[in-house]
């Protein structure tokens, strides 16, 4: 839970904000350590799944196998590395050992950001599923405090700017993110989390009042929440989030046709919300830019095509993209602006992977998929708990999220997400922790 709560408020700064994820990664190894060498820090815990151990191997190896340093004779036969050889023998360093990144440092610096989410995979693999409720509960309580910070942003209380960054997408709700496309898809999480959340609530058959109060309050804050980042992509996935929230509630619902009527109710009081909330200025803004004009993603992704084909088949090496992008930009399109990403993860570790990159990944996106299976079949059985179940849900949906999301930007270089995905894969994995019962 202390891993999940550092890893929202501090790992949302990206990388021109890459001071609060140093720190992150500090206290993370700060945690882990004891956890991994007590045994009594283990207690209640069960064994790490082979599926959990096999990748976190896989995300692990691309940026190590860039660290290897080449002999003379390989590196200098990369594509790409021309400028980079004759600058290194005006001061006679031409033949130095060198690794297949073109940038050891970046790709040093991500692997250690690649490092703490795995490591939380791997613990979170191992809780029952009472503790990963827990975390589900840990996740709720952010996003209540990360809209109480949005909400602080936009009045510019006190003056201030309330964000932890130097550098954030300011005039919207980014909460303890510095990205509003980020900061939508925590909201997203955390709403499927609450889903989880309420549906074990109602699974001993007993009608909660209360907590379908605070289930549609939480929804509905949310819902504002997240429309006041002013993510296109973020609010177009809306639709499938509220699916897989659909998915996780109906089986626990005792009257149906009850649920149907509070449903279109529900649905009656978000138009006439959304009307009233559109004569807003705030709201306009946000509606305003799902105008395609002056769209730059083209461009970045022009010229990340053209980067992939001077560095292809062996890449640029993890966390390259900055120098690959400014050395790949046409002059029609320099602007005061610096490239940061290709807002598009796909082709960015495209890029930045070349082949072995994609090989890795289809290798990831196998054992994913298997997992997925797995458990899907597993809590299609009549035995599986409503927790269980719809904690397979949440991870399903937060896996399908990030995926669509990275066609449009680049959710999974945020190391919050990062972490959040990485608690939505171990949610896949069948628990190895005993359910302790209570007394």
């Amino acid at each position: 839970m202390t891993l999940v709560g550092l890893a929202i408020v501090l790992g949302g700064g990206g990388t021109v904000n890459p001071h609060t994820e140093t720190v992150l990664q500090f206290l993370t190894a700060l945690i882990i350590i004891p956890l991994v060498a007590s045994a009594g820090w283990q207690r209640g815990l069960g064994r790490i799944p082979v599926g959990a151990q096999i990748l976190a191997g896989l995300i692990l190896l691309l940026p190590v196998l860039q660290l290897i340093p080449l002999p003379p004779a390989i590196w200098h036969a990369l594509p790409g590395r021309a400028v980079e050889t004759q600058s290194l023998a005006l001061i006679q360093a031409d033949h130095a050992w060198m690794p297949l990144t073109m940038a050891p440092a970046r790709t040093f610096a991500s692997l250690l950001a690649m490092i703490c989410p795995v490591l939380l995979m791997l613990q979170v693999s191992r809780l029952s599923v009472r503790g990963r409720n827990w975390l589900c509960a840990t996740i709720v309580a952010a996003g209540g405090a990360s809209l109480l910070i949005g909400v602080l942003q936009l009045s510019h209380t006190g003056g201030w700017t309330w964000s932890l960054y130097s550098q954030f997408s300011e005039g919207y709700l980014v909460g303890f993110q510095a990205n509003r496309n980020a900061e939508v898809d925590f909201l997203m999480i955390a709403m499927l989390a609450v889903g989880v959340l309420f549906t074990t609530r109602l699974s001993d058959g007993k009608s909660h009042v209360v907590t379908w109060v605070g289930f549609v309050l939480s929804l509905l804050a949310f819902s504002v929440g997240l429309l006041m980042t002013g993510s296109r992509t973020g609010i177009a996935l809306y639709l499938p989030m509220i699916a897989f929230l659909g998915l996780m509630v109906w089986p626990t619902l005792r009257n149906k046709i009850t649920a149907l009527w509070w449903l279109g109710g529900s649905l009656a009081t978000v138009l006439v919300g959304s009307a009233l909330l559109l004569q807003l200025q705030s709201v306009q803004k946000v509606v305003a830019r799902f105008s395609l004009e002056k769209e730059t993603r083209w461009d970045l992704w022009a010229d990340t095509w053209y980067a992939i084909h001077q560095v292809w088949p062996f890449g640029s090496g993890i966390g390259t993209i900055v120098p690959m992008l400014e050395a790949a930009e046409r002059l029609e399109v320099v602007d005061l602006t610096r490239p940061v990403r290709a807002h598009n993860d796909w082709l960015e570790w495209t890029l930045e992977g070349g082949l072995p990159g994609l090989i890795i990944l289809g290798l990831i996106l196998v054992v994913v998929g298997v997992i997925v299976v797995r458990a899907a079949i597993e809590v299609s059985r009549g035995d599986e708990t409503p927790g269980r179940r719809s904690q397979v849900i949440f991870g399903c949906g937060v896996l399908l999220i990030e995926a669509l999301h990275a066609i449009m930007d680049y959710p999974l270089r945020s190391m919050s997400l990062a972490a959040l995905t990485a608690v939505a894969m171990a949610f896949l994995l069948r628990p190895t922790a005993v359910q302790r019962t209570r007394p």
